[in-house]
């Protein structure tokens, strides 16, 4: 028995109906809101809907626990059990129409996630994990996927930075270092789905800078159980993700595509 199924039960029940309730069906009207950059940036009515949803279903399940979002102030990780959640992320695809976006979150237990869930609404797709269970779509196990040359790749990489303009910089110089070694780019505008399509064997490696943790978290906390490799070093002295399914593409990648870019 997984020592965290009833959180994980509620959580996915949160999730599901703040989706289909509020957005499949909901307000994407918006707002515009600032970053650090000065990018473009919306928020909809629908991201704030969902969000109250989850957070009361979790909150009247676990009563003492505290909450991260997105779309609220004063957000801190402490050692408390604390949800982090993105109702809506790849809002802008959202409120445009466009079908890529997902509503995701991640428990931390003494500022470590114990789970993840992320749904994907148009496709009815829902993946989750736990360190017992692994990563699931659907309830059925994934990962463990196949190690390819660096040629025939499939790349997906996180929006350009909204936190820093350097980031931005050395993303566009990936970008055209990447051009030429791999067999596709993609750029889904969706963290969620950048790691969920990953962890179900559709992209081979993922790249970005990572910021806020309801961003990022519940998908890479998703990879890992599900056994892709995580080169640990760029991540805590760059803050930049390298994941791949296997350490060889890592290795392939860092010297055919970073030897050329100063990270």
């Amino acid at each position: 028995m997984d020592c965290y199924q009833r959180e994980l039960d509620v959580a996915v029940e949160a999730v599901r109906r703040a989706a289909d309730r509020y957005v499949s069906d909901g307000n994407r009207d918006s707002e515009e809101k600032e970053n650090s950059v000065g990018s473009y940036d919306i928020v909809t009515y629908s991201d704030v809907e969902a969000q109250e949803s989850i957070v009361e279903a979790i909150r009247s399940a676990f009563p003492e626990d505290c909450f991260y979002c997105e779309e609220s102030e004063g957000n801190e990780l402490s050692d408390a059990r604390t949800w982090v959640i993105d109702p809506i992320d790849g809002t802008l695809s959202y409120e445009r129409g466009m079908p890529i976006y997902g509503t995701q979150l991640a428990l931390f237990v003494d500022r470590e996630p114990v789970l993840s869930v992320i749904y994907v609404p148009v496709l009815r797709e829902m993946y989750t994990a736990t360190r017992e269970s692994g990563a699931r779509l659907n309830g059925v196990p994934i990962g463990g996927n196949p190690n390819r040359d660096l040629k025939k790749c499939v790349v997906s990489t996180g929006d350009f930075s909204r936190k820093k303009q350097e980031w931005r910089d050395k993303h566009y110089e990936l970008i055209g270092a990447m051009r030429d070694e791999l067999a596709r780019i993609r750029m889904l505008g969706a963290a969620c789905c950048d790691f969920a399509f990953f962890t179900a064997g559709r992209m081979d490696i993922h790249i970005r800078f990572v910021n806020k943790l309801w961003d990022f978290m519940p998908g890479l906390f998703l990879a890992r159980v599900s056994g892709a490799y995580v080169d640990e070093e760029l991540l805590e002295s760059k803050r930049f993700l390298l994941l791949t399914q296997t350490r060889e593409e890592a290795e392939q990648f860092k010297e055919r595509v970073l030897s050329k870019v100063e990270l």
